[in-house]
Parts: C-alpha cells; structure tokens; sequence
C-alpha cells in the first residue's frame, strides 16, 4: 500500500468540517428554541380550559332529566370527574412543557460555558504547539 498525502491541510480540513457541523448544530437549535419558546396565547389557553370546563359542567347539569334525582346526581358527579381529569391533565401537560423550557434554557447556559472553557483549552494547547513548530523550523 502506498501513503497517499491528504490533498489537503488535515488540521485546516478537520477545522472546516468541525465548523459545518456547528453550523448545521446551531440551525437545529435554533429551530428547535423557537419551537419551545413561550407563545403570547399560552397564557389565554388557561383562562380559555377553565372557562370552557365550567361551561360544559353547567350543560351537563342543565341538560340531565330531573326524574331521577339520584341519576341526575350520579350523572352530574361523573361528568363532573371527567372534566376535572381532563383539565388536570391539560395543566399537567402545560406544567411539563414549562419544565421543560426551563431545562432548555439550563442546558443552553451549561452548554455556552463548556463551549468557553473548551475554546480556552483549544487556545491553551494551540499556544502550547507554536513553540514547537517554530522549533523545528529553525533546525
């Protein structure tokens, strides 16, 4: 097998292609932060569950027969757990994907730093090989 010299500089293609791929990183973030980012409707979407949910409870109140009191009643109770559950679990929703923007938000602030305290030790080491290379320049 014979060597075949890259056609290009290795540390100049390896710096190139580590940038696309930060690049093509970045896209993808941003795209998905704007995704998770808090909308101006989200807050109107709580008032708008609760109003809604107490407006199907008084139909279903307004709607049952009245010649069973006890039907009505048991009518009346079990819809009104369904409409309980169904609105826990909308704020359950709501209450994750704020979690999980707040978590986002975490990870950017961390993953910023050790990109800092990364491009310090690429700076360091990059400081460290001139030296040597000016070295054996001279020789």
């Amino acid at each position: 097998m014979t060597d075949i010299p890259p056609p290009r500089n290795p540390r100049k293609l390896l710096a190139e292609m580590d940038a696309r791929i930060k690049v093509r990183d970045i896209r993808e973030w941003d795209r998905l932060k704007r995704q998770v980012e808090v909308k101006w409707w989200e807050s109107g979407l709580l008032a708008l569950l609760f109003v809604s949910g107490a407006a199907m409870m008084v139909t279903i109140a307004k709607t049952v027969p009245d010649d069973s009191a006890l039907l009505r009643n048991f009518i009346v109770a079990w819809c009104g757990l369904f409409v309980l559950t169904l609105l826990a679990c909308i704020e359950f929703l709501i209450v994750k994907f704020r979690a999980l923007r707040r978590m986002h938000e975490s990870t950017t602030r961390t993953l910023d730093e050790h990109q800092a305290a990364l491009k310090g030790i690429r700076d360091y080491l990059e400081a460290r090989e001139e030296p040597d290379e000016e070295d054996s320049r001279d020789r």
